[in-house]
Formats: C-alpha cells, structure tokens, sequence
C-alpha cells in the first residue's frame, strides 16, 4: 500500500478545531491594533534575494528559503514582515502618512530544524509606527502589546532595554569589533537558559576577568529596585549608555504614567534581540504564567532600515507577535477556547418534500446575522443527531409536514433533549435568544 501523502517536516495542516479559536484570538489583537490606529498591509511571499540578505545576520542568512524561479531570478521567501515593510516605504514613501502605522498577519518561512513548537512556516502579526523619532511611538507599541495581551486574557511582563546599553557595555568591556560585539551580545541573551555563572564564564573565557566584572556590575543593576537605570550609567559611565537609559527613562516614564505597573512592563538588562538592524529600543514580552514557552511577542526600533532599502532616512518602531506560540501558551494555559464550528444551528431533514421549506428558513436565520446549517440527504434522525453533534453544534431544528401545517419549528437541544415548539415568525428571536444564553 502506498504511503499516504502529508505535509514536509516543519509544516502543518489546521483543522476547523485549531483554525477558529486561532482567528478569535487574532480578530482580538486586530481590534487593539486599530484601537490604536494602525491600518493593514499586505506583502508578498516571494521577494528578491537581494532584499533580504544583509538584514537578518549571520544565523538568520542561512535559515532563509531562497532559490532560483523559472526565469532564472534569485528570489526568497519571506522572513519577516519587518525588511518587506522597509522595502514597500523605500518604495511609496511619497504615498504613504507620516507617520505611517500599519500592521500585517501573514506566514513566514525559516529553513529551522523542526521540532516541538518549531515550524519553517509559522505566522507573525506584526504592528510598526514609522517616520517618528519620538519615544512616545515606542511607549505606544509596548503598551499595545499589554493590552493585546490582556485583552487574550493573558498576564505578561513585557521586559524593555535599549541597543545602546549593550554598546556601552561591549565599550566598557574593552570588546572590539562587530565579531566581539555579537559574541558578548550573545553570551548576555544566553542568560535564560545557562544562568548567570555560565554566561560570565564565557565572557571571562573569551574577554578576560576585567570583561567579566564589568558584565557581573551591569548585571547587578537589577538588584538596586529604583535605581537600576542609573546603576547601569554608573557602571558603563559613556555617552551612548547615557542616551540609552535617557530613552528608556522616558519610555518607562510614559508607560507608568499611564497606568502599566513594573509587574507588566520592566527594565531588563539582558534582553538583546538578535536580529542586526535595532538600533535603540528593544524588549520581549514573556507569559507570567508559563515563561519556559519563551518571549511570545518581541520588537524594537530600527532607525536605519528603510534607508539600507533605497529609501530615504526614516525612523522606525514596531513588535512581532509569534501567532503558533502564542496560541500554544493560550492552550497550556486554558485561554483558548475548545471550538469546532462557527454553526450555531442545524436544520434536520424529515420529509423531502420539504426542502424548499428547509432552505426558506435556513436562509432567513442567515439573513438575520445567525451562523445555520442544514442537513443535505434525509437519514435516520438518531443518525442525523449523532453527525450533527460530531460537528460541535448543540441546537438542532425540526420542521415536518405537522410543523408546515402549524406554522412552527420545533427547536432540540441535543444535550438536555428539551424541545421547543417555537412559531416560525418567532424562530429568528427564539435562536438568538439561545445563542446569547437567555
């Protein structure tokens, strides 16, 4: 017997079981999103190579999917939304507002080695303001990340630092080179998963003691509550360091003002994202109930991007929302709901004769905004019940030749087995009344 065909390693079917409750989640961002101004944008998924490259770094670089098409072009799938949205302002910059805020839902590819949570086709909702230099765009995106956040039901601690930090440290710890700059960074971001010690001890075997010490002194700011960020200036003592905590200063500022306690948004000294193109703010937000699933959403600002694209100079800030692992947070943590299908009700066959009838009042629950269904070819009813149950829908209608003549539907609830004989000019009332609970 052949093998039954299925998807490539790293890529997945969703059934109506994983989609719906999938898209409630991402129709609940949208709403925040726009709540906050930001409009769509679509890109492709295929962009020339040449767009990609150079944006990503070294690791990055070898996970894109990149090949020649049929004209003999190099082309690539898409990484990212961020590099496709620098290019599309490169490219409309005169068409488009400033400051222009969008967002994008859409799969990205990454040649991963799959494994438990890790796909090479996955999705990001990403949101960017660009155009605007003012730290009141980065405190907008972290505060809509909360709330997009809190409105899934979810607590989350977003932990917030800046690029310039991490240059003031590689400066501080006499780290020389875009090589030694990356490897310190690295080391620094590695802080989650080999602990403290660990990371030092790199530092210390790769840079020497005094490197060491002076990571273990910017590490311990966190220990001064108040007071870190002026520990971190105290320890890297540079006028990058300084403008750096200067922005965060302010960004942290706004957001308390407004309300965000430091349970949910936190300066962090060893977040350090790694993709090559932030040059100031960065942060990542982690679930306060499940953090081993890992930072679920993540961003920051990238100030020379769109001119690296062939545009002209424009500042930027934006997030990414990892969509399958958020999702699979909401799972763990029981904050997604268990839901087959959108159908509310199922109109049964009885008597074929019948079907115009059927199809009449099925299309007129439509009408009325109501989610309805009908069985096509007449069975036994047990039979019906049982395919129509399968399907996640609890009401089901009944209309035969003695429901005709008394101009009523008979409304089941197949968990209870309680019938109502409801008039048929009542029915759209009725439902919806059962839809909402009442």
């Amino acid at each position: 017997m052949a093998k039954q065909a299925g998807p490539m390693s790293g890529f997945r079917d969703m059934l109506a079981d994983q989609m719906i409750p999938r898209q409630e989640a991402l129709d609940t961002v949208r709403s925040v999103y726009e709540s906050y101004g930001f409009v769509p944008l679509k890109t492709p998924a295929l962009e020339r190579l040449q767009t990609l490259t150079g944006k990503y770094g070294e690791e990055g670089e070898g996970l894109i999917y990149k090949f020649q098409d049929n004209g003999g072009r190099d082309v690539a799938m898409r990484y990212d939304q961020t590099v496709p949205l620098a290019r599309v302002v490169a490219q409309h910059a005169s068409d488009l507002p400033s400051p222009y805020k969008r967002y994008a839902l859409g799969e990205v590819w990454r040649g991963e080695r799959p494994g438990a949570g890790r796909y090479r086709e996955f999705t990001q909702f990403d949101a960017d303001t660009v155009g605007t230099l003012s730290y009141l765009a980065d405190a907008e995106i972290i505060a809509m990340m909360q709330d997009s956040m809190s409105a899934l039901g979810l607590a989350t601690r977003i932990r917030v630092n800046d690029r310039r930090l991490l240059d003031g440290l590689a400066t501080a710890c006499a780290v020389e080179g875009e090589a030694g700059f990356k490897s310190l960074v690295g080391s620094i971001d590695k802080i989650d998963k080999i602990g403290r010690t660990a990371v030092l001890d790199e530092i210390r075997l790769e840079f020497g003691d005094d490197a060491a010490q002076t990571a273990d002194k910017y590490l311990d700011c966190v220990n001064e509550p108040g007071r870190e960020l002026e520990s971190v200036l105290g320890t890297l003592k540079s006028e990058v360091a300084r403008e750096g905590v200067e922005n965060l200063q302010r960004i942290l500022g706004a957001l308390a003002r407004a309300g965000y306690s430091k349970e949910q948004i936190v300066f962090d000294p060893t977040i350090a994202r790694g993709l090559d193109y932030y040059t100031s703010t960065i942060y990542e937000t982690m679930l306060t109930d499940l953090p081993e699933i890992g930072s679920v959403c993540s961003g920051g600002r990238y100030d020379n991007l769109i001119e690296q694209m062939g545009g002209p100079a424009t500042p930027a800030v934006g997030t990414s929302i990892g969509v399958d692992r958020l999702i699979e947070g909401m799972r763990q943590l029981g904050q997604l709901k268990e839901v087959k299908t959108n159908t509310h009700v199922v109109i049964a066959a009885l008597d074929v004769e019948l079907d115009e009838d059927r199809f009449e009042i099925v299309q007129s629950l439509r009408a009325a905004g109501i989610s309805a269904d009908l069985v096509f070819e007449s069975a036994k009813l047990g039979k019906q019940f049982k395919k129509i149950e399968q399907l996640g829908v609890n009401t089901v209608l009944l209309f035969g030749a003695q429901e005709r003549d008394k101009g009523v539907v008979i409304v089941k609830d197949l968990t209870s087995g309680e019938q109502t004989e409801v008039p048929l000019e009542k029915l759209t009332t009725f439902i919806k009344g059962v839809n909402d609970g009442e």
